[in-house]
């Protein structure tokens, strides 16, 4: 005669076991929707912005300063000094600038409300005005776990994007300005320290050869392209998540008015 098989009930230590995980699931699902939401409403903020620039008139002499163009944004908030974006990459922010406050867009936006996306800004080392510019124009941004912001940068890893996406555009309130990118690198500022990228500025000739010798040698981008010692540069700075303190860092030169990058376009 068989015997009955009582069915084993799961024990109360089981159903604490998976509330708890149901629990954790629900709240970052939560958490992630929030994130998107807020990244959303941030972007849609910047495009909003945006829409305040003017199109520059189509007899505007190269070099010409964008007073008018920018006098809408400018009336907002006097820190701002300038515009960049990299075509067909999601990359199109405004760019700050507050010597006097070095950090202060790192953790707000535009309006100088609180935020965790910040907005780009210049370094205060730099000097951006109608008569001096420094050789080197460093620029930092946020790179969002859901990758807004400077987030795009990181694509530079990969030779396709440096292929379709050689040049950055930074229009500034004294011009506008096109960039090719020669090199792309991420750096773990605390593992190499001997480094300190983002402090190469105002430099000298040596200086300046130092440090291109030294983003060229680490480039994830292979793009032929050697500035040379007079050239202005633009470096881009994002957070990078494969260390724990890594950075990503793209840099370009700027072009001649109406001049056109020269890059390995096919690397």
């Amino acid at each position: 005669m068989a015997k009955h098989v009582r069915s084993r009930r799961p024990s109360p230590l089981y159903w604490l076991a998976l509330f708890f995980f149901a629990l954790v699931f629900l709240v970052s699902g939560g958490l992630l929707l929030h994130r998107l939401w807020q990244d959303s409403r941030v972007q849609a903020d910047f495009e909003t912005l945006e829409q305040q620039i003017l199109p520059a008139p189509a007899d505007t002499a190269a070099g010409a300063d964008n007073t008018d163009r920018f006098a809408a944004i400018t009336a907002m908030n006097p820190d701002f000094i300038g515009w960049i974006s990299i075509e067909d990459t999601g990359v199109s922010f405004p760019v700050m600038y507050s010597p006097d406050r070095p950090d202060f867009y790192l953790r707000h936006n535009f309006s100088g409300e609180y935020s965790d996306s910040g907005t780009p800004y210049l370094d205060a080392a730099c000097t951006l005005t109608d008569r001096q510019r420094s050789n080197n124009l460093i620029i930092y941004g946020h790179n969002m776990k859901t990758g807004t912001i400077f987030g795009p940068l990181t694509e530079y890893k990969k030779p396709e994007t440096y292929r379709d996406h050689p040049v950055v555009r930074l229009d500034t309130l004294y011009g506008d300005g096109a960039y090719e990118v020669f090199a792309a690198f991420a750096i773990d500022v605390v593992e190499d320290p001997d480094f300190a990228y983002n402090t190469y500025v105002d430099m000298d000739e040596a200086a300046f050869a130092s440090f291109v010798s030294q983003v060229k040698a680490r480039s994830d981008v292979d793009s032929g392209i050697t500035p040379v010692y007079g050239d202005e540069l633009l470096t881009l700075s994002t957070c990078e998540y494969s260390s724990p303190n890594g950075r990503y860092v793209v840099c370009a030169r700027r072009l001649a008015d109406g001049a056109e990058g020269t890059g390995n376009l096919d690397s």
